[in-house]
Parts: C-alpha cells; structure tokens; sequence
C-alpha cells in the first residue's frame, strides 16, 4: 500500500510536502524565469514594431519620458504581470501539486463575503489616504539624505510614468488601462503574495498572523515605492486577512481590483472633466468627518467579516467533534 502523506493544512497527499523554504527557492526561480521570458517577448515586440533604436530607448521609456512609446510601455506592462505573477504561481502549483494546495479557489461561504471585501475596500479609501499623508512626512536621519534624495527621485519617475500610462479621456483606453492597472494586478499579485507567498511564510512561521503582516511588508517592498510604502503594508496586510478570514482567493482578488479600478477611474473622470494630471495629482486633504466616517465604517465591517470567520470556524469544529463522536 502506498504511503499517504499528512500536509501543514490537514489534508492528505501521496507525496510529502517539500520545506517551505524550498518552496520558496522554487517560487522565487519560477518569478524570475517569468520575468526574463516576458520580458523578451514584450522587447521582441517592441523591437518589431518600433525597430532596434527601442534598446536604446528602453531606461528612458521607463522612466515615462518618451509619451509617443505610451502603447509599448501598456504592453510591457501587461506581459510583465502575467510572466511575473500569474505564470510562476501556476508552475508552483503544477510543480507541488500533489504535496500542496495553493490558493482556495472556491467561491466565498456566504457570497455576501464579496460585498463585504468591497466594502471594506471603498470605505478605506480615506483611512488609507491618512496612511499617504503620515508616510509622506516621514524623514530619514541627516546621515542618510543622499539615500532620501534617491528615493524621492525614484517616487517622482513612478509617479510620473503611472500618470503617464493612466492619462485618457478616451473610453477604449480607459477600457485597456483598467485591465493593464486593475485586472492583471488584482489576479497576479494576490495569486503570488496571498495565495503562495503567505501559505509558504505560514508553513515556515507556523504563525498565520506574521505571515501575513511579513508578506505585506515583501508586497509593498517590491513596489520599490518608499513614500507609499505604509499604505500599501496596510492594504497587503488587509488583503492577506481577507483570505485568511473568508477561504477564498477571489476575496483579496476583489478587492485589490476595486482599489486599482478605482484610482484608474478616478483620475479618468477628473480628465474628463478638463483638470491636467497636475491638478489631479494636488488634490488637497478631505475633511476630518470623512476620515472619521472612514475609520468607524471599515471598523465595522471588518469586525462583521470577522465574525462571519469565527461563526464559520465554530460550525467546522462542530461538525468535527460530532464526526468523531459517530465514528
């Protein structure tokens, strides 16, 4: 008879699950080898259509300073989010799929889970914004100034190149920037950092608490983003509960989408409505009743999503200890 292997979740496989650091060694050359492929491919694209002069070019597209190579950077973008994210995570999963289950990707139980996620996402909108204007006062000692300079130097050239990407008054390009900024994003990253990178922590931590708040440290790290930084921890620490409270990958999925989305729409009605990306960019503080509102209702919600999470709990270990008792 075969051996059948017990894994960190419960359930059981015919092979045993691999260390989660070796997990990550995997995770980590699957990203890489993503990256390097779908990087290739957008350049041999680029290089079809705009010729060979695009190599040279490529440092200052980056930094958002050649708007006429606007559809090329569109395209770069896209690949690198499906070689980066989405494509690693599926090999991982192929790689260890009978040691280790990776993302649930069962609908939320109740549905009313996905109404609650964005809820809580668009209600935190200007919590989060706090979070914006405490990161954006913060300074690094004298001694490291230099450090400083480079950082906001970095924080401008991705500010200005997300603009640039994002600026439309066109519905088609809006249509194209919403799955460029909203979709890819919302799918790729919470399938990496949600669904693989926190179950592998989680398994090495043996703590789901730290795994997710290390996570969202790594998830808003990567970003490369120093003055963003405490709002993007937060957001990643909030995706990462809502799929450790509600069992579903769709949960954070959702979530991150409505965030995305909605900064990308934002800006796209306010260009409508003739202001120039500088006016959108100098939009002042809200009220302190906003913030107040925002603080009370995602408080709530959050703690009614918990409760959920608990009541669900309850009723799986119910349903154990009467199994048992019939065996």
């Amino acid at each position: 008879m075969a051996q059948i292997y017990k894994n960190s979740e419960g359930k059981y496989y015919k092979l045993s699950e691999n260390h989660p650091v070796l997990s990550f060694i995997y995770l980590l050359l699957f990203v890489l080898l993503g990256t390097v492929v779908f990087s290739l491919l957008a350049m041999g694209i680029g290089m079809a259509v705009y010729g060979t002069s695009i190599l040279q070019e490529m440092p200052a597209i980056l930094a958002g300073e050649v708007p006429s190579k606007i559809n090329f950077i569109k395209l770069f973008q896209m690949l690198s989010s499906i070689g980066t994210f989405i494509i690693p995570f599926y090999l991982l999963t192929i790689l260890e799929s009978k040691k280790t289950q990776y993302a649930d990707f069962s609908m939320p139980n109740p549905k009313r889970l996905l109404v609650l996620a964005m809820a809580i996402m668009l209600f935190s909108i200007p919590l989060l914004e706090i979070s914006i204007i405490v990161n954006l006062k913060m300074q690094l000692p004298e001694f490291l100034s230099n450090l400083e300079i480079w950082m906001k130097e970095k924080e401008s050239q991705m500010e200005k190149l997300t603009y640039m990407l994002i600026s439309t008054t066109q519905y088609s390009d809006l249509a194209i920037n919403i799955v460029m900024m909203a979709v890819l994003p919302a799918i790729g990253e919470e399938l990496i950092f949600r669904g693989a990178l926190q179950n592998i922590v989680w398994r090495w931590l043996k703590n789901p608490h730290i795994a997710i708040w290390v996570v969202a440290i790594i998830f808003s790290a990567i970003h490369v983003q120093f003055y963003g930084f405490l709002p993007r921890m937060l957001m990643g620490a909030l995706f990462g509960y809502l799929y450790y409270w509600g069992k579903s990958i769709w949960l954070p999925i959702l979530a991150h989408f409505v965030n995305n989305a909605y900064v990308t729409i934002y800006v796209f009605i306010l260009l409508k409505q003739g202001k120039t990306i500088e006016e959108v960019n100098e939009t002042s503080p809200s009220h302190w009743v906003i913030y107040l509102i925002s603080i009370i209702v995602t408080t709530i919600i959050i703690h009614y999503f918990w409760k959920v999470f608990k009541e669900k709990q309850k009723t799986i270990e119910t349903e154990k200890t009467y199994g048992t008792e019939l065996e």
